[in-house]
């Protein structure tokens, strides 16, 4: 009798393996459609080594999913032309959110991560967090019934939010320009929408979608740094996002750039946020021009070519490339994107930053770091956070049997 169990065991066990390696390649299918496509089935074989055979059948599952188009015949030189493969991003769509200290911006992506439309709304100052959370359920709310109609429809929503998140649970450790402690947000939210939510850091979020979407497709290492309100930082080496071990890695917003400097409110001194933010950028135009105006006010004088506002630009820029360095000589990324509101300073922050690192820069002669601006612009952070619900909604089993999910595409 113990010897039937035993081989019904090894049966099924056998069964669901097979059941697993086939999920396992039907993803890799699916992923090698979603970002190259259009693509032959012929083509998919030679890139991942799956036989022909197996392809085509996994591949007409695709098609009756909904997933993926045939969109007419491509080129060959001999013998039939082929058939060409099209990923219908138009199946679903995601909700990207970008909370920030000042506003709520909310994009609806269909699944390539393209945002079909954008709102942002904005946040009154001192509000407690009862009201934040209003103000984004509110949000959130009114988007998801604008959401346009498809197959799968709204298939999740991922939040960035300016702070220390514990992103395998979605809770807001600590985000201190909000006055959040604890918050248990990713929890809170699928309570009140019934869809899954992810909640991460909105570095990360930013640092994960120029590498899928943006500025970064064709690095593995990359450090995405958030200037705004303060400095985040996302940082991908290897193809995966650095995390740490519990899962607070990134703020190097508050490491010490000058220890005898400013106070920081978070207990450090001379924080490398208080020289390279939006505060830092109003100070040093105020001491340029003697008149005292709020980030739009310098911006609106930096886009008509004011001279301290270029030159207010121009400081922080060199702030930022002086905290930078030490991430470069450490981490040696291929690249470095700048996001958030100070990118809008474009070329006149990043020639700073990459002046700043090459003069400073340990490993430069042997490592050249690469600074530019956001390719996805204000829309990083949002088109990220809806980047963390794609991943995980495309990833397939692989994500379920490997400590290690890479993000490259």
């Amino acid at each position: 009798m113990s010897s039937i169990i035993t081989q019904g065991r090894r049966v099924l066990e056998k069964t669901a393996d097979q059941a697993l390696m086939k999920e396992i390649n039907k993803s890799i299918v699916l992923n090698r459609i979603r970002f190259h496509s259009p693509i032959s089935r012929s083509q998919i074989s030679n890139e991942t080594g799956l036989n022909k055979a197996t392809v085509s059948a996994l591949t007409d599952e695709l098609i009756r999913d909904g997933l993926v188009l045939e969109v007419g015949q491509g080129r060959s030189r001999v013998g039939r032309r082929p058939i060409m493969l099209l990923f219908n991003a138009s199946a679903g769509s995601v909700l990207g959110v970008e909370l920030g200290v000042e506003y709520v911006r909310v994009a609806i992506t269909d699944f390539s991560a393209r945002a079909l439309s954008v709102r942002e709304e904005p946040l009154p100052k001192n509000l407690g967090a009862e009201e934040v959370l209003e103000r984004l359920r509110s949000s959130i709310a009114r988007a998801l019934e604008e959401a346009p109609e498809s197959r799968y429809g709204v298939i999740g929503i991922g939040v960035g939010v300016p702070g220390l998140v514990d992103f395998a649970r979605g809770v807001v450790l600590r985000a201190p320009h909000l006055k959040w402690d604890n918050i248990p947000l990713k929890a809170m939210m699928e309570s009140w929408f019934g869809k899954p939510v992810l909640v991460d850091n909105e570095a990360n979020a930013g640092a994960l979608g120029e590498k899928l979407y943006g500025a970064a497709t064709h690095v593995s290492s990359l450090m995405y740094i958030s200037a705004g309100t303060g400095i985040g930082t996302g940082i991908v080496i290897g193809d995966e996002l650095i995390r740490g071990a519990d899962g607070v890695a990134g703020e190097f917003g508050h490491m010490s750039i000058d220890v005898h400097g400013e106070s920081c409110p978070c207990g450090n001194v001379g924080c490398w946020e208080l020289y390279a933010s939006e505060r830092a950028l109003v100070a040093a135009y105020a001491k340029l021009s003697g008149e005292e105006l709020d980030f739009d006010g310098v911006l609106a004088r930096f886009q008509v070519s004011d001279p301290a506002a270029l030159q207010a630009f121009q400081t922080v820029g060199r702030y930022l490339g002086a905290g930078a360095v030490n991430l470069v000589n450490g981490l040696n990324p291929a690249m470095i994107v700048l996001g958030n509101r100070l990118a809008e300073g474009g070329r006149m922050v990043t020639d700073a930053m990459q002046q700043a690192i090459l003069s400073r820069c340990l490993v430069s002669p042997y490592a050249k770091v690469v600074v530019q601006t956001s390719a996805l612009g204000r829309d990083a952070c949002a088109i990220g956070s809806a980047a963390l619900v794609l991943h995980d909604f495309f990833a397939g089993p692989r994500a379920r049997v490997s400590s290690h999910v890479t993000i490259s595409r």
